[in-house]
């Protein structure tokens, strides 16, 4: 299908806010790990609802994958890449001032807005680099960052909990979120589909409904 954008970029510069795009979501994948237990002492809550924020996040990523991307394809992709960066941020920094187990996880979902960070970063890449040698390895790039940072966020999750309370871990994951938006919505062009069919949101709810249903199924009974 035919892409249509504004403007280019050097490859330099848009693969810096694609990557910083997916290292935001990506600290809120795994950078938390090492910091439950300490979530657990700080809110006096127990490790099993601690888990369940992680659950929330986890579940509503997945949930927002299922049409974000297509909503990127008919009203703009830098659009809901960056409204899903500032809204990750938003979380972030809800998380990082909860009292209480129940405002972190909501917190928790709204963090997992940014769930389809990964794939729309894929297609605003390919849109912009066409030659397909130079597209793989420059995904290759974007898809190690998704599988981890070296473990170094891991590491930085569990001293800055350990050294600064499970606050500092959110407030460190929000400041990386603000630089992420703003580099996309700095550095990277508009793109979407040529041709640009309505949101079927008629279909979309129901969708959402049911595979939200069937994932926490299979979570309750895991």
């Amino acid at each position: 299908m035919s892409e249509t954008t504004k403007r280019r970029v050097n490859v330099a510069a848009l693969m810096t806010a694609l990557l910083a795009a997916c290292m935001a979501f990506q600290l809120n994948a795994s950078m938390l790990s090492p910091a439950l237990l300490t979530i657990e002492e700080e809110l006096n809550t127990t490790s099993a609802a601690v888990a369940l924020t992680q659950t929330a996040f986890f579940t509503a990523a997945a949930l927002f994958s299922l049409f974000l991307p297509r909503l990127g394809d008919i009203i703009g992709r830098k659009k809901v890449l960056g409204g899903m960066l500032v809204v990750l941020t938003i979380g972030s920094v809800v998380a990082a001032l909860a009292p209480s187990i129940e405002v972190l996880f909501l917190a928790r979902l709204i963090q997992g807005v940014s769930g389809p960070t990964v794939a729309l970063s894929m297609i605003m890449l390919r849109v912009e680099i066409r030659e397909p040698k130079l597209y793989g390895t420059l995904m290759g790039v974007i898809a190690a960052v998704n599988g981890g940072i070296a473990g170094v966020d891991a590491i930085a999750g569990g001293y800055l909990a350990q050294n600064h309370g499970f606050a500092s871990v959110f407030w460190t994951m929000a400041a990386v979120g603000v630089l992420a938006a703003a580099l996309v919505i700095v550095v990277v062009p508009e793109s979407s589909a040529a041709v640009k069919a309505k949101m079927d949101w008629v279909g979309v709810v129901p969708l959402v409904i049911s595979v939200g249903t069937l994932l926490t199924a299979f979570n309750e009974a895991g």
